[in-house]
C-alpha cells in the first residue's frame, strides 16, 4: 500500500496545526450538527452529512499557507455536497487538491466519476458543483489553492478535474508526498517561507498533469510555448511574435495551437499571466516595501496607469485596494 512507504508521516498535520474541530471534544448528542457547521465555515459552499448518527470522532486540522490553505479531515463515512459561491473570474476562487490518505472517496464533478484510493490525488474546481461519497472512515488533505494562480501557471489542469490521478504514476507519487511533507513541516515556517513553498508547490502540480497525456499532437509545442512565455514574462517587448518565433512557427499557426489546448491566443495568455503575477506580489509579504509602479514594471507593465486600469477591469478593484484587502 501506497501508505507504507510513509512512516514517518502517517501521524497527519502536528499538534501546532489548529484544530477547526475534533469531535472527541463534543457532546456525542451535538456531533452531526457541529461536523457541519465547521466544514460550512472551512469551506462556504460545503453540506456535510454523515453516515452515522452517533460519530465516535472526526478531526479537521488547518493551516494557513499564504494565499491558500492546508486541511487535513479524518472523518466517519459522509455524504458532501458543495454548491460553488465564487465565480471563475474571482479573486477569492480556489482549487483543492485533494490526497487520500487512507480510506477510499466517490467524487462527481461536471459529469465525472473518480474513485480515489489512498495514494491517489484529485483535483476539484471550487468554481462548479461537486458530490464526495465516503463509505468507510478515512483520512484526506487538502490543499485549496487560488484558482487564477494555478491555471494561470497550468492552463491544461482544466481537463484534469474530477479526474483519479493514479499513485501508481511516479509525478503524482511524488507530489502526494511532498503535501504530506508541506503538512508536517508548515508550522515551523515563517509566513515569507510559506509564500515560497505555496508558489512551489504550484509549479510542482505539473508533475499530475504530464501534457503529453491530455494535450494532443502538439502538445511538445504548447509547453514549450508556455515554458518560454513563463521565463520572459518580466520583459517588456515579449510579444506573440517572439513566443512564435522561438517555436520556429507563425504566430497564426500558434494562436490556433493555444486556443485548441488552453483556450486563450498568445497575447491573451501573456496578459493573463501578467495580470496574476501582479496580484501574487501584492499579496507578497516579501514585497511588502515595493510600489505598485514597482510590481507593475517587474511584470513587463511599462506604463503603471496602465496596469492601474488593467488590473481593475480584471479583478474590480485597484492594486492599491487589492494590497490593502489583504493587509486587513
Amino acid at each position: 500500500m501506497w501508505r507504507y512507504g510513509l512512516p514517518q508521516l502517517e501521524a497527519g498535520l502536528p499538534p501546532e496545526a489548529g484544530a477547526v474541530i475534533d469531535l472527541r471534544q463534543v457532546k456525542q448528542e451535538q456531533r452531526r450538527l457541529m461536523w457541519d457547521v465547521a466544514a460550512r465555515e472551512a469551506w462556504p459552499g460545503i453540506t456535510v452529512r454523515l453516515g452515522t448518527s452517533l460519530p465516535a470522532g472526526g478531526v479537521i486540522k488547518r493551516i494557513q499557507f499564504g494565499t491558500g490553505d492546508l486541511y487535513e479531515i479524518e472523518s466517519v463515512p459522509a455524504e458532501v455536497s458543495f454548491r460553488p459561491t465564487q465565480t471563475p473570474g474571482s479573486a477569492e476562487a480556489y482549487i483543492s487538491v485533494m490526497v487520500q490518505v487512507e480510506g477510499s472517496t466517490t467524487i462527481r464533478q461536471s459529469r465525472r466519476d473518480a474513485l480515489v484510493e489512498p495514494g491517489d490525488i484529485c483535483l476539484l474546481d471550487e468554481c462548479s458543483a461537486f458530490r464526495m461519497s465516503a463509505k468507510e472512515w478515512g483520512r484526506i488533505y487538502f490543499l485549496r489553492l487560488p484558482r487564477a494562480q494555478v491555471l494561470g501557471r497550468h492552463p491544461q489542469l482544466e481537463r484534469l478535474f474530477a479526474r483519479t490521478l493514479r499513485s501508481t504514476d511516479t509525478g503524482t507519487s511524488l507530489l502526494a508526498d511532498l503535501l504530506l511533507r508541506v503538512g508536517r513541516d508548515a508550522p515551523r515556517l515563517d509566513e515569507a517561507q510559506r509564500h515560497a513553498v505555496l508558489g512551489g508547490v504550484v509549479q510542482m502540480l505539473g508533475l499530475a498533469s504530464p501534457i503529453d497525456t491530455i494535450a494532443g499532437g502538439n502538445d511538445w509545442r504548447v509547453r514549450e510555448a508556455l515554458e518560454f512565455i513563463e521565463l520572459n514574462l518580466c520583459l517588456p517587448d515579449l510579444s506573440a511574435e517572439n513566443v512564435a518565433r522561438d517555436q520556429r512557427i507563425s504566430r497564426r499557426r500558434l494562436d490556433q495551437i493555444l486556443q485548441q489546448q488552453i483556450g486563450q491566443s498568445i497575447s491573451g495568455h501573456i496578459w493573463s499571466r501578467r495580470l496574476e503575477r501582479a496580484a501574487e506580489d501584492l499579496h507578497n509579504p516579501e514585497r511588502a516595501q515595493h510600489s505598485i509602479a514597482q510590481i507593475a514594471f517587474a511584470n513587463g507593465f511599462e506604463d503603471a496607469a496602465h496596469f492601474t486600469r488593467a488590473f481593475k477591469r480584471r479583478y474590480l478593484v485597484t492594486p492599491g485596494q487589492w494590497r490593502r484587502d489583504k493587509a486587513a
